[in-house]
């Protein structure tokens, strides 16, 4: 997935879990904690060394709810 894609996954996925169209059982403090981790770099794109290996997982889980 390129960083473009993730990108735009992570600001929906954040909108989802925000707006309460989603839910992880849960877990929703800890996956926004890992969104608000994430940081842009220069271009406005998301810093690829900030997204977490769980995000990519549930960026991925997202795309199958």
């Amino acid at each position: 997935m390129d960083r473009e894609t993730i990108h735009e996954k992570i600001l929906l996925l954040k909108g989802k879990i925000c707006s309460g169209q989603i839910s992880f059982n849960g877990n929703d403090d800890y996956i926004i904690l890992q969104l608000d981790k994430v940081k842009e770099s220069e271009d406005g794109l998301v810093d690829m060394n900030t997204v977490s290996s769980s995000l990519i997982t549930l960026i991925h889980v997202a795309d199958q709810m």
